[in-house]
């Protein structure tokens, strides 16, 4: 998907780090089942963001891709929705659980809206799969194809902006949390917090998210 090989490889910094971190979260001790669901889910995100950097990613299989993403956002809202009792407020919870849902349900959009219809005649494209709704011309440019369709576009540049917010947002968290791991002048240095690293990796997804939907358009 992605021509500039030194971007392919920047993005898929930004994704597999975070499904890495998210795979190890599952493992720790304490995790309730909602938090390893939806730590797994985000790994495998972002272990499927990582292979549609690359041209191969392209064949891999859609539709079990866009089942599994829409019911990730399910899991997300639904998780937030029975919350159980003696934790945050379920506005809360909503508020907290709302990026993940958009981030799911921009994953299966993408997936969707790159669901082969053929094979390519040959060309630049050849071997891979041509999308419909799609321009595969633009062999020069950063991203091996584009939308066509004005309404695809539109949703894609709503969707990166919303994605960019995001990661902002979940950006400045992560160094809200680690400033608390920090000591004041004078004080012995310790490591930033461990809770740091979860919003900088949902950050660093969310913006090579962004960027990817950006270079569709």
């Amino acid at each position: 998907m992605i021509n500039a090989t030194g971007l392919r490889w920047i993005l898929t910094a930004l994704f597999v780090l975070p499904a890495l971190h998210a795979l190890w979260s599952t493992t720790r001790p304490g995790r309730t089942l909602p938090h390893r669901v939806g730590h797994l889910l985000h790994a495998v995100m972002g272990a499927a963001m990582a292979a549609m950097a690359w041209p191969w990613g392209m064949d891999l299989p859609t539709g079990p891709q866009i089942v599994l993403f829409s019911v990730g956002a399910l899991w997300f809202a639904a998780a937030a929705a029975f919350r159980p009792p003696g934790t945050d407020s379920l506005r809360a919870g909503l508020f907290v659980a709302v990026p993940h849902v958009v981030m799911m349900l921009a994953m299966a959009w993408m997936v969707a809206v790159m669901d082969g219809s053929g094979m390519a005649s040959g060309g630049s494209g050849g071997g891979h799969h041509d999308m419909a709704g799609m321009d595969m011309s633009g062999s020069g440019s950063l991203g091996m194809m584009s939308l066509s369709g004005v309404g695809q576009q539109w949703t894609a540049g709503l969707l990166a902006a919303v994605l960019a917010a995001f990661g902002l947002l979940w950006l400045a968290q992560a160094f809200d949390r680690g400033r608390e791991g920090v000591p004041s002048a004078g004080g012995t240095a310790v490591p930033l917090r461990e809770e740091a690293a979860e919003p900088a990796c949902h950050a660093a997804m969310a913006v090579g998210m962004a960027v990817m939907f950006v270079l569709l358009l």
